[in-house]
């Protein structure tokens, strides 16, 4: 049956190396140093703007894992990446992550608009507040700095760089060959803005691409985190399994977007969609044991270890958990919706870390579907009209086995419903996730706390 919401479903790929599996290279033919170059970003892209996907978001992780010995990593940096990807490709967005707590607003601010510029307006950043003693230690600290420091870092650094991207006016150019002015008076002011820990004066470099500035994209689900995503960001990802969940939370935000002064409708909430795919449920349940019996143990440990923020080194593969540590651990809001349950079954039952890591074999933050092109289309397009999503976050379990299986047989079902596009309808990233064009200058109403 059709669906409606005027086919504005939002579909993000995850540029996950290789794809979500981190065992899926071993079954790949190529060369396996094919997963950690710009190469394998490029294909993917590729694929998903064939599959009409609104963008492509690479994530980033400031310090080495030991998990990166069996699996490839993301080595490059996101905007070296996404630049390369811009020259492959025509009209899918580019989000790029960047830490709020290791960088430099001026740097950062002139590194999003560049990638913004030659893209010709496709570009976001995913800003992130970074934890952890191990990526401290690469940036002259010995310790992360505690939660509300970070917190209160990033949300002046968001606003020291929207003080740049606002600082310029549209079409700033003159090119006046007669008077020899280059700029058009006044189109750029200094750039002013004055924090506890962050301080800028001066004019930004980079003049503005067709879609006004930026786009701004946030996953933080902690109290401070949502309030910041209302006020500055125009897509959150989120961590929802749970349909009633995801409408509930949809609604907390749009209504503290409101709060804040906000069309609700500017913010586009984007929960994390986990797929395998298969001619058949059995086929896509097939696909998938053979991509978890590719991963090694050691690699769902350093995953589930960094989840609890405790050092693998903490675990025995034959003993239990270490529930001393785990009770005084920083653990993400996203990550304890997931492993409240996994916790307790592994405190009552006395599990080793090697039956736990057997029980969540197939567990994911993220609503999941591994069974048919029909099966995964239905399920997106129940969540979209029930109002739980604007689209998706896309984690594929094998990249390019299963996204192009994606692209081929679950996109058609989607466009049939009626709640995804047949075709691109403008240039810009701010014009695939339906925003009007913003208005440079516009942005001081966000800056103001």
């Amino acid at each position: 049956m059709p669906g409606s919401r005027d086919g504005g479903l939002i579909l993000n790929l995850n540029l996950l190396p290789g794809g979500t599996a981190k065992g899926a290279w071993r079954l790949d033919d190529r060369d396996p140093a094919w997963f950690v170059s710009h190469r394998h970003y490029v294909e993917a892209a590729q694929l998903a703007e064939r599959g009409l996907f609104q963008a492509v978001f690479l994530a980033d992780t400031p310090a080495w894992d030991d998990a990166y010995w069996h699996h490839p990593w993301r080595a490059l940096t996101p905007f070296i990446a996404l630049t390369t990807i811009a020259a492959h490709t025509d009209r899918i967005g580019l989000i790029g992550t960047a830490s709020t707590s290791y960088n430099d607003p001026y740097n950062l601010a002139r590194q999003v608009a560049s990638l913004d510029l030659v893209s010709d307006g496709r570009a976001a950043w995913n800003f992130v507040v970074t934890a952890g003693d191990r990526p401290a230690r690469n940036f002259s600290q010995p310790h992360a700095h505690p939660k509300d420091e970070r917190y209160a870092r990033a949300e002046e650094f968001v606003d020291a760089v929207l003080t740049l991207w606002e600082a310029w006016e549209p079409d700033p150019i003159a090119g006046d060959r007669a008077t020899g002015d280059y700029l058009r008076p006044g189109v750029i002011r200094p750039a002013a803005f004055t924090g506890a820990q962050i301080q800028v004066a001066g004019e930004p470099l980079v003049p503005p691409s067709p879609q006004g500035r930026p786009l701004l994209v946030q996953a933080g689900a902690s109290e401070r985190g949502i309030a910041l995503a209302a006020r500055t960001a125009d897509a959150v990802y989120t961590h929802q399994t749970d349909l009633d969940d995801a409408v509930a939370y949809r609604n907390l935000l749009r209504d503290k977007a409101a709060r804040a002064g906000r069309d609700p409708d500017t913010l586009k909430v984007l929960p994390g969609f986990f797929v395998v795919v298969g001619d058949t449920e059995e086929a896509a349940r097939e696909r998938k044991r053979r991509l978890d019996e590719a991963t090694p143990d050691a690699v769902r440990l350093s995953f589930f270890a960094r989840q609890l923020g405790i050092p693998v080194s903490e675990f025995h593969i034959d003993r239990p958990l270490p529930f001393d540590l785990i009770a005084t651990a920083e653990i993400s809001r996203s990550a304890a919706s997931e492993l409240d349950g996994l916790l307790d079954a592994a405190a009552r039952d006395n599990l080793t870390v090697r039956q736990v890591l057997a029980l969540r074999r197939n567990g994911t933050q993220h609503v999941s579907v591994i069974g048919t092109p029909e099966q995964v289309a239905d399920t997106i397009t129940a969540w979209y009209l029930a109002g739980a999503a604007d689209g998706f976050n896309l984690h594929v379990a094998s990249s390019p086995g299963v996204l192009a299986d994606f692209v081929e047989h679950v996109v058609p079902l989607l466009q049939a419903q009626g709640v995804f596009h047949d075709g691109y309808q403008g240039s810009t990233l701010r014009e695939h996730y339906g925003l009007a064009p913003h208005r440079l200058g516009a942005g001081a109403r966000l800056l103001s706390r």
